[in-house]
């Protein structure tokens, strides 16, 4: 599975390879297990090698997604807390069964500077996690709760393969930020408009 992070993540050099298997090590996760909490040090850099991983801040009453971290990325914020001592300012959550390289942040910098192959890989994380958060932002900026709502619907009918998503109103209301009674509102609105049926903690997305 390192290997396959080596190819994908174009990471070349022998030295680096070496140092890498040297250093880090591999843990696994449950869907719904912590990888990263508020207010802890940020020990190590989490790349995830297989599964998916959803960052969030949470407040008294709500969950405010940031992103998610796909197979073979790491988290922007993680990695930007890697250059000084700080305390990590989110959460992160298994969305699925997990396997993670874990890399300790001592050698996150000197990576940065000695290894070409690390240091395009830091740049194209911050870049890539950059641009998802500006579209984030376009979306909240200047699209209508309802019409995102039915956009996040359809991305997700599409990644499962499968019409029927099993998820509660609460868990899609965590996705925005918001509350269950509005997301449970705007979601018999795209009912009643023949967009999708609701069931049972389940959504089907008509096409």
């Amino acid at each position: 599975m390192i290997e396959t992070f080596f190819k994908q993540l174009n990471v070349y050099e022998k030295e680096l390879k070496e140092e890498i298997k040297q250093h880090s090590f591999i843990s696994t996760y449950k869907k719904g297990d912590y990888l990263i909490k508020t207010e802890e040090y940020i020990k190590v850099l989490k790349i995830v090698l297989k599964g998916k991983v959803r960052v969030f801040l949470e407040t008294e009453d709500r969950e405010i997604l940031i992103y998610y971290i796909s197979e073979m990325e790491a988290c922007i914020l993680s990695l930007s807390e890697t250059f000084g001592d700080y305390l990590s300012t989110v959460n992160a959550i298994a969305e699925e069964d997990s396997t993670i390289l874990n890399i300790p942040v001592r050698f996150i910098k000197d990576w940065a500077f000695k290894y070409k192959s690390w240091n395009d890989f830091t740049i194209n994380t911050f870049r890539l996690n950059y641009n998802e958060l500006m579209d984030r932002y376009v979306k909240l900026a200047f699209k209508p709760l309802k019409e995102r709502l039915l956009e996040y619907l359809l991305e997700e009918a599409n990644l499962q393969n499968h019409c029927t998503l099993q998820m509660s109103h609460q868990q899609i209301a965590n996705e925005f930020g918001t509350t269950r009674e509005v997301v449970s509102r705007l979601l018999k609105k795209l009912e009643n408009e023949g967009l999708i049926n609701l069931g049972q903690k389940s959504v089907q997305v008509i096409r």
